[in-house]
């Protein structure tokens, strides 16, 4: 499906009630591409770092996705593929540990996970201020142009998208496995959009 980045801005909504049918595996790779691709032979990528720490590390959830077991898997740096971290379905537990049980979480055929090293650009940025914070507003902004990247490629997919930003971040890293110093920062249900009235 090629649409301009006009009818990208235009068509995205969130979504949050999922068809049971699943996501092909070439359109989440071009997703996580969108989200984390090597951008050209400098090393780039598609979203932008501060003095490209690029400290973002993306996990997929994945349920419905063709060609992909149910499971959790980790993007590998520079979006060079996905390895195996736990073969079980999280989402009911991601759905626990979310602020009000959002049941589109449990119901997701995919969610990507954006989560980031919080003690690297902290200390690369420790003599910008406010002291110590600098780091991590550098971090926040790379995760949420992550997750417009990911939701306007969704909507090049043909696919529907809802960003959550309410979870127990505890909870959620437990969930995920995510070893310190990487931190949850927002999760992207991705999928097909119900059609209305079902």
């Amino acid at each position: 499906m090629d649409i301009t980045l006009a009818q990208a801005l235009a068509e995205r909504r969130s979504v949050r009630t999922f068809a049971e049918r699943a996501i092909p595996l070439p359109s989440l790779e071009k997703i996580l591409w969108a989200a984390q691709g090597r951008s050209g032979e400098d090393g780039k990528r598609t979203t932008p770092s501060a003095h490209a720490l690029y400290p973002l590390r993306l996990f997929v959830l994945a349920a419905r996705v063709a060609g992909l077991e149910c499971g959790l898997y980790a993007l590998a740096p520079e979006g060079s593929g996905l390895k195996t971290v736990d073969g079980a379905d999280l989402r009911p537990a991601l759905c626990d540990a979310a602020i009000g049980n959002p049941e589109w979480i449990a119901e997701a055929p995919c969610i990507i996970a954006i989560c980031a090293d919080m003690a690297g650009p902290a200390r690369a940025f420790a003599d910008q201020p406010p002291c110590g914070a600098r780091g991590a507003r550098y971090i926040y902004l790379e995760a949420g142009a992550a997750a417009q990247n990911i939701q306007l490629q969704a909507v090049g997919e043909g696919l529907g998208s809802v960003i959550v930003g309410g979870f127990d971040d505890e909870a959620t890293a437990g969930v995920l496995s995510l070893p310190a110093p990487l931190q949850p920062l927002a999760l992207l249900c991705l999928g097909f959009a119900a059609p209305e009235g079902s």
